[in-house]
């Protein structure tokens, strides 16, 4: 693309009639305006964080420009999907630099089975080859246009995004996991001598709504009864969910790219197992994903169990799957066989680590939900919390069942939150706090 042959500035409003250049325009149009429409004219509902896609499509069109016309394809097929690559990684809270390592895990997803992703791979597909066959057909004109007008829309999008896209604060700068709000650190767990169930539960960010929550925390407090005390508290999160596993079982800000190495690290599961404690993880998932089969040995838990685990030890128990693209074992099931493993006593304390699955996005969800979401009577006005917070519900069930059961050996329970709930909707993700998790702990209290 190159400047009019037009001596604009040495003309008297030069400048104004370079802005009414049709050709600059018409650049404005097929490389500003067409691959960001859809989500401009979604923004007053949809949250769709894309900041630097408007520049990488400019990118695209002006080496196509300067390459033979077949180029022009592949450049906006390229930026199509690192557009989509972008809106993902900004959604989930990913790091680039994680994202660009976990792409190697795609073959564990079924991305067919989501109306979601499949829609959104087509939409990019045509938008891409619709772009490339427009440039070609207007090449000569776009190469003509001034490149003005189109760097101040591009900007502007890029503005817009900005403006009204909430996105999420970086790295927090002071560090607290909730187990140590919670004050379950390795030291007070050696010197309490019970057993202790962790449960990170997907995508349960902090609800904004006290009585939108209290659907979650009273099935705890019901079955507290006097035997533990429940404490509620909020806890910053960064990254996604394997940032919250080293922020809660390594007590730092990580991922599993920081894990990978070939020797131990210093974290919550080793210092239990070193003072004497079973180590024991819960996943309905199957275990390559995030490289988990890889690296939990290597903070302390010595003992896996992940979907074909579970498949393979306990046919009769597990014998339906949950999900849609991360479909894997029902968190109710698991929390029964969880259940079974705290109650299966052999003298040595456990720790037991449970990652829950069934509401990662895209979910499936509860048929017939206790909360009606689909009627008039819905207990959480919005479909998508609603539909979330029935998902939870069955983990918190599960939960109050161990709480609840009078045979077990004295037993911590902390409930968290790995990350803040992605949303694409607006008016769901007004259900939560911006960068936020909730988090529970029901406390064990001798002879209350």
């Amino acid at each position: 693309m190159a400047a009019p042959s037009v001596d604009y500035q040495s003309r008297p409003g030069g400048y104004l009639e370079k802005l009414r250049d049709r050709d600059a325009w018409l650049a404005v149009l097929l490389i500003a305006v067409l691959p960001n429409a859809l989500f401009i004219l979604a923004s007053p509902w949809l949250i769709v964080r894309r900041l630097p896609s408007p520049a990488i499509y400019l990118a695209a069109a002006v080496l196509s420009l300067a390459l033979p016309r077949p180029f022009s394809y592949l450049l906006f097929l390229l930026a199509a999907a690192i557009d989509g690559f972008v809106i993902i990684c900004l959604m989930f809270d990913m790091p680039f630099d994680v994202s660009l390592a976990s792409l190697r895990f795609l073959t564990e997803i079924d991305i067919g089975a989501s109306f979601l992703y499949v829609a959104g791979t087509v939409w990019f597909i045509v938008l891409a080859l619709a772009s490339a066959y427009l440039i070609n057909h207007y090449r000569d004109r776009l190469r003509a246009a001034s490149l003005i007008p189109l760097i101040i829309a591009v900007a502007a999008v890029i503005w817009i995004d900005q403006s009204v896209n909430l996105y999420k604060p970086g790295k927090p700068a002071a560090f607290e996991s909730a187990m140590q709000q919670a004050n379950l650190t390795s030291d007070m767990i050696i010197r309490n001598d019970r057993n202790v169930l962790l449960v990170l539960v997907e995508g349960m960010g902090a609800f904004a709504d006290p009585q939108e929550r209290s659907l979650l925390e009273n099935k705890l407090r019901d079955a507290a009864g006097n035997q533990f005390k429940l404490t509620h508290g909020v806890n910053a999160h960064y990254g996604s969910t394997s940032g919250a596993i080293s922020r809660e079982l390594c007590g730092r800000w990580g991922t599993f790219t920081d894990y990978l190495a070939d020797k131990r690290y210093d974290c919550l599961p080793f210092r239990l197992a070193d003072a004497g404690f079973a180590t024991i993880s819960y996943d309905g998932f199957k275990g390559g994903l995030l490289a988990l089969r890889d690296w939990y040995p290597s903070i302390g838990l010595k003992t896996l169990n992940f979907r074909d685990d579970l498949e393979r030890d306990h046919p009769s128990e597990f014998t339906r799957q949950c999900g849609s693209a991360l479909k894997g074992l029902c968190d109710s099931d698991v929390g029964k066989r969880v259940h079974r493993e705290l109650a299966a006593s052999n003298g040595q304390r456990k720790f037991v680590y449970w990652l829950t699955l069934n509401s990662h996005l895209p979910y499936v969800p509860v048929e017939n939900g206790p909360l009606a979401c689909n009627s008039a009577q819905a207990r959480i006005t919005d479909r998508i919390p609603c539909e979330l917070t029935e998902i939870w519900m069955e983990v918190f069930d599960a939960v109050a069942a161990i709480a609840a059961d009078p045979d077990l050996p004295p037993l911590d329970i902390m409930v968290v939150g790995d990350h803040n709930t992605p949303m694409w909707s607006r008016a769901a993700a007004s259900h939560f706090r911006t960068g936020l998790i909730d988090w529970y702990r029901l406390e064990y209290v001798e002879n209350r």
